[in-house]
Parts: structure tokens; sequence; C-alpha cells
């Protein structure tokens, strides 16, 4: 499974490219890094909270997505501020929707999972998109897809800091083949509903636990880990 992929370690690499600049230095890449791509005074840029960037191909993309991005860029490009400008972006890979479903997990069998993570300091907010990101691997036939669902059956207004979510691939599709390969992907989800059942005591945010439940490898392990997320009020 690819080497999970911190936001924090995005944010640093936006204070690594004001060091290099400082430095002298005219040339920046990143593979794969995670950005959001938004509308920003009529330009469609890809930021990450730490820098942001513009390309051709980066205008040409559906808004209020998440994205991995590959890129590179050199001081001839032009910057202004912390955006970078004219970035030449090699590859942009969409991150598909995932669903979040306010009630129980239906019974029966679900595609295992053979590793899942979090990506970890990004918080759930607007400015964002009320995302949760969410990196896993499965074992695909060719011919298979599937959809990540979180199923949180809790529905009263509570005050809870703790919430545990039943985690399930959805498969579709028909397998051509016989050979199974793991499979690295990711899922974005929509978490704005659960806002609704957090009392944030006056505040603009709080920090709460999400438990992930999940069936794990080829035996169906039933499995569970649990991460901080940040959430704000809008």
């Amino acid at each position: 499974m690819r080497k999970l992929i911190l936001l924090f370690a995005v944010l640093v690499s936006g204070l690594f490219l004001t060091s290099c600049l400082e430095a002298g230095d005219s040339n920046l890449a990143g593979s794969g890094q995670l950005f959001y791509i938004t509308q920003s005074e009529g330009t469609q840029i890809a930021h990450n909270g730490g820098f942001a960037m513009t390309s051709n191909e980066i205008k040409m993309q559906e808004p209020e997505r998440w994205y991995l991005i590959t890129w590179s860029w050199t001081t001839a490009n032009g910057m202004l501020s912390s955006t970078v400008h004219n970035a030449i972006t090699t590859d942009i890979e969409q991150i598909p929707y995932g669903l979040y479903l306010h009630e129980e997990a239906p019974e029966g069998s679900s595609t295992p999972i053979n590793s899942f993570g979090m990506i970890s300091g990004l918080p759930i907010t607007g400015g964002f998109g009320d995302f949760l990101i969410l990196q896993y691997s499965w074992a695909k036939k060719e011919g298979e897809s599937v959809q990540v669902r979180l199923y949180n059956e809790t529905m009263q207004q509570t005050a809870m800091d703790q919430f545990t979510l039943e985690l399930r691939l959805e498969k579709s599709g028909t397998a051509t083949g016989t050979t199974e390969k793991n499979e690295d992907a990711f899922a974005a989800i929509k978490m704005a509903q659960l806002r609704n059942l957090i009392d944030f005591n006056g505040q603009d945010y709080k920090d709460i636990q999400l438990k992930f439940n999940y069936l794990k490898g080829s035996s169906a392990t039933p499995s569970s880990v649990t991460n901080t997320v940040r959430i704000y009020k809008q």
C-alpha cells in the first residue's frame, strides 16, 4: 500500500516552498500530493491550506473536489505571495466520492479491506468541502470496483465526542478474471451531516474521535481503528 499521505506533510511542503525561494532555488516539484480544487477571486486553484497553485489543467477540473496532483514549477513561471502560477501538472487524479449514511449498516457479507487509514491533519470544514479522506486497499479482480460507505446509526442530538462508524466496501461490476491484485485507493466522504450531532458548546470547533469498524484481510477479521479529527461549526 502506498504510504499514507499526511496533510501535515503537504502543509510542510508549503513552508519548504518559501524556504527554497529564499535560498534561491528555482525548481520545485511534488508527486501525488493532496490538493483541493476550488474557486478563488475568479480563478480556479488547487490548494492544501499551506499554498496554492494554478495550471491550465487545474482550471479544467471539476471544482470543490479533492485530487492527487503531480506537479512541478520553476521561478520563471511566476509566483505571487504563496500561490504558484502556471505550474506544470503532469497527473491529476480525482479522488472518488464515498458515502456517509445516518443508518444502521446492512447485514450480510462485505468486501474485506487489506489496509486502512484516515488522512490525519485534515479538518472537517467548509473550506475543504466538509470532506474526510480515507485511504485503503482491497483485493480486486479485473472488472470490479468498490465504493466506500460509512454507516452511523446515531440519529439524535448528542454531546458525544466519539462516534462509531461501520466501514463497508460496496462492490459493483462483474469480474472478468480470477486473479486478484492488491488495489490502493482513496475516498472523499462529505461529513456535513455529522455536524448536526455535535454540541460545540459555543466554540468554533470540536475535536472528536471517529472509530472505524471494518473487516480486515482474506479472513475478514473484525478490526477497528480510532482517529481524532477536528470538525468546525461551518
